[in-house]
């Protein structure tokens, strides 16, 4: 039974990278590493200036974007960065990060494909 529950336990661990970030993962990383949550309180204002400066069609685009963004394409950057040897916190951060730095760019283009 020991062997069964230890076996388990690897395998949810070895196989835990390639699972999305839950809510409850996501608010434990936001409350026990400050650099995660440094990093998701700019991304937070980030997106907030960006949002106050778009509308319509082209606000919906980047949302539906940032949508896709919170629900796969986060895991897949942060996934990349554990693959190179990056902790969970510090990879969910350093995605975080690039995301934010992104999205201004990223608004500009879909404003000015209107």
């Amino acid at each position: 039974m020991k062997r069964l529950i230890i076996s388990a336990a690897m395998t949810l661990i070895l196989a835990g990278s390639a699972f999305a970030l839950t809510d409850a993962e996501y608010n434990t990383l936001r409350k026990s590493n400050a650099d995660f949550a440094r990093a998701d309180r700019n991304l937070t204002q980030v997106w907030k200036k960006i949002a106050g400066k778009m509308s319509g069609a082209s606000f919906k685009r980047l949302q539906s974007e940032q949508r896709y963004w919170i629900s796969e394409g986060r895991d897949d950057e942060a996934e990349r960065y554990m693959e190179m040897g990056y902790s969970r916190a510090e990879a969910y951060t350093m995605a975080t990060n690039d995301r934010a730095e992104y999205l201004p760019e990223r608004a500009r283009e879909i404003m000015r494909s209107k």
